[in-house]
Parts: C-alpha cells; structure tokens; sequence
C-alpha cells in the first residue's frame, strides 16, 4: 500500500466542508430550496400592485363617469358644484390607491425597472400635492381648490396607466 501525502489529509477536509456548505446553501437559497427574499419580496410587490389597482381602476371608472356627466350639464346648472365635489371625492380616492402603490414601490426600488426607480419620488410627491390641493388644504400657483367655481380639468386623470408597468418583467412573469 502507498503512503498518501500529508497535503491531501489537509486539502481532503477542506474539499469536503466547501462540498457541504455549497450543498446547504443551494437547499436554503438557490432554485432547489425556497426563493431568495429578493423574489419573495418582488412577488409580494406585484400581487400588492395589482389589487390596489383592481380598486383603483374602479373608483377610476367612476370617476370618468361623473367627468362624463359633469360635460352633459349645462355651464349655468346648479347640479354643477354638487358633481364638482363628488368629483374630486372620488379622484382623491383614486389617487390614495396610486399613492400606497407608489410609497411600496420606493420600499421595494429593487423591483422595479432600472429606467422607472428614478420617477417614484417625482410621484409620489405629485400625487400628495393633487390631494391636498383637491382637499382643499394646498394650494397650487396661489390658487386653493374651490368646487362653487363650476369648472373641472376634463382631461385630468383621463387615462388610468398600470404600474405593473414599473416592475421587472421576471416579478411579472413569476406570479
């Protein structure tokens, strides 16, 4: 029988604890076990995105079909004010769905595309300005909000845009 090196008695164990810690950490986070927290997260980003949009959209609906009314009235009609504020109701409750969606994605800015992280803030801040200045509390260009005016923006919020759109298309495809 040969005598064996007394490097390999070194090398032997060392070999086998990085065979070991490579297998382990593969179970607890590569594609064998559980997925890493980074996906978890995204996933969980994404299903919250598309529920608060599921509300979102509707209250958006509404408040296209009140616009819509409101372009029916007449310039002189006293039903004006009234539909004015309902309105406004109803586009601040839209634009509290955009906003929760907006403050997550700044949580989770990892999940989001690289071209779109940078326009969170921007919305963020934009969307708090609308609703205060809708509440009445803000406002804008010197100028408060005032419903006994009779006039509303008809193209304001004339589009309801998806922020799936901000997401990373593997958090997209993987949920």
């Amino acid at each position: 029988m040969r005598n064996t090196r007394p490097i390999f008695w070194i090398f032997v164990p060392i070999l086998l604890a990085f065979s070991i810690g490579a297998a382990w950490g593969t179970v607890h986070f590569g594609p064998i076990g559980k997925p890493s927290q980074a996906a978890i997260e995204c996933a969980n980003l994404q299903k919250f995105v598309a529920n608060e949009e599921v509300e979102g959209k509707a209250e958006w609906v509404e408040y296209r079909s009140l616009v819509d009314k409101f372009l029916a009235l007449s310039p002189t009609s006293d039903a004006r004010i009234p539909l004015i504020e309902e309105i406004a109701s109803k586009v601040i409750g839209v634009l509290g769905h955009d906003l929760l969606i907006y403050k997550e994605m700044e949580k989770f800015s990892g999940c989001l595309l690289q071209s779109k992280r940078s326009e969170i803030p921007g919305l963020i801040e934009e969307t708090e300005s609308a609703i205060a200045f809708l509440n009445g509390s803000t406002p804008i260009d010197g100028t408060y909000f005032n419903p006994e005016i009779g006039t509303w923006n008809a193209t304001y919020y004339e589009e309801y845009l998806s922020a799936l759109d901000f997401l990373k298309s593997s958090t997209k495809d993987a949920v």
